[in-house]
């Protein structure tokens, strides 16, 4: 897919949560290997751009690959205030290219778009950093966010519970079961 191809593809998308799933289709399809949407820009998918919108695109995957590529279709690269290298394009805003692979050790969620699958990250840390974040914010909406993940459903409680013990947000997790109305069950996905 050339430059012009990608541009008149990404412009017909009718909202920003759409427009993040098929670019992360789009290139991941380019690329040619895995790539994972993850953080806010898995949120803003899961959620819909009416929930949330994040300020970038965050990608994890063959960082070379993924460059050649966004050089290929026109986006330029910038540094930012903290020396860090993103990719910028106005139709799709900045991409942040955050690793080689996630690293919560659950399987990403694979959605399909009419540009093909996009894999996003399990929804469990993005729960978990949700509600680290509304605690050191005292965020209403962060909170909110985290539960409205929770209500998708099928969930590993085991991770959650591990991760909510090592970030100090059990009082918080505590909170979203009861607002989502899970209940705790054995190991695994439920």
């Amino acid at each position: 897919m050339d430059a012009s191809e990608f541009r008149r593809t990404i412009r017909t998308a009718r909202s920003a949560d759409e427009r993040v799933a098929w670019f992360g289709a789009l290139l991941g399809r380019a690329v040619g290997a895995e790539i994972e949407v993850v953080g806010g820009s898995a949120i803003e998918i899961y959620l819909t751009a009416s929930a949330y919108t994040s300020e970038d695109i965050d990608i994890v995957g063959d960082r070379t690959a993924i460059e050649s590529v966004l050089r290929a279709w026109g986006f330029r690269e910038v540094e930012g205030r903290s020396r860090r290298h993103y990719w910028t394009d106005i139709l799709v805003g900045l991409v942040d290219l955050v690793g080689l692979a996630d690293r919560s050790g659950l399987p990403p969620q694979t959605i399909q778009t009419p540009h093909g699958p996009v894999r996003l990250s399990a929804p469990e840390p993005l729960i978990i950093r949700r509600l680290m974040r509304a605690e050191r914010e005292s965020s209403t909406a962060l909170f909110d966010q985290a539960v409205a993940l929770a209500k998708m459903g099928s969930l590993d409680w085991d991770y959650l519970e591990s991760e909510a013990r090592y970030e100090k947000v059990e009082g918080a997790l505590a909170r979203l079961k009861k607002a989502a109305g899970a209940r705790r069950s054995s190991a695994g996905r439920r």
